[in-house]
């Protein structure tokens, strides 16, 4: 509050500078309004952090954090990652289809969802990297798991392996398939027997979230 109270006062001095024509003392006061903002910030910061704090729990906030989905978040935290060191990666979200048939392929895991988990997975020099990573609701279910291929005749010459892995997941069930392109760095989204691609971290994170959600059909 007193520092509430010391702001009023500068704005109340800078006013009246202003409208009683008292120019000296207007440009002194407004020069020295920024290092003085400045240094009692340096000087407050523990009560400020604890303010923030403090605000960000009241029940506005905990409402806003939790329409966030933290499987999503962490899933487009390792792409964004795999993607800026071109390391490849397929990620399969089971929705309504039972993938049961496809994680019997790969090596169960049961493991909470992370960034560093499955950017762990998919490093090159680890057992794990082939195949893909099937996340059934908050859990990664298995990984180097086995997926059907597309057998597209038009499929763009320029994806791999992962896309075609991706693309024949996504004609047979209606599960959400994430493709890191180990080439290009390229994220993409495969949904029904179509791709959404070349996605940058922002909008890659906004979409998966819309589809996860069933704004996507």
């Amino acid at each position: 509050m007193q520092i509430i109270y010391f702001f009023a006062f500068l704005l109340i001095l800078t006013y009246l500078c202003k409208a009683l024509n008292l120019f000296t003392v207007y440009w002194f006061v407004t020069t020295a309004q920024l290092p003085i903002f400045v240094g009692l910030v340096i000087l407050y910061a523990p009560e400020l952090r604890r303010a923030v704090s403090d605000l960000t729990n009241r029940p506005f906030f905990r409402r806003v954090r939790k329409k966030e989905n933290p499987t999503i978040a962490e899933v487009a935290k390792a792409a964004q990652v795999l993607s800026r060191r071109h390391i490849g990666a397929l990620i399969v979200f089971e929705r309504s289809t039972n993938l049961q048939g496809f994680i019997d392929t790969g090596i169960p895991m049961d493991s909470q969802v992370s960034s560093e988990l499955l950017i762990s997975i998919f490093s090159p020099l680890t057992p794990l990297h082939d195949g893909a990573v099937i996340i059934r609701e908050t859990r990664v279910a298995a990984a180097a798991c086995l997926l059907p291929l597309s057998q597209r005749d038009e499929i763009d010459s320029s994806m791999g392996m992962r896309h075609r892995a991706a693309l024949g997941l996504a004609e047979e069930t209606d599960a959400i398939t994430v493709v890191v392109s180990e080439e290009t760095g390229a994220i993409s989204v495969a949904l029904n027997g179509r791709f959404t691609r070349e996605l940058e971290p922002p909008r890659f994170q906004h979409i998966l979230g819309k589809l996860m959600q069933g704004g996507g059909k």
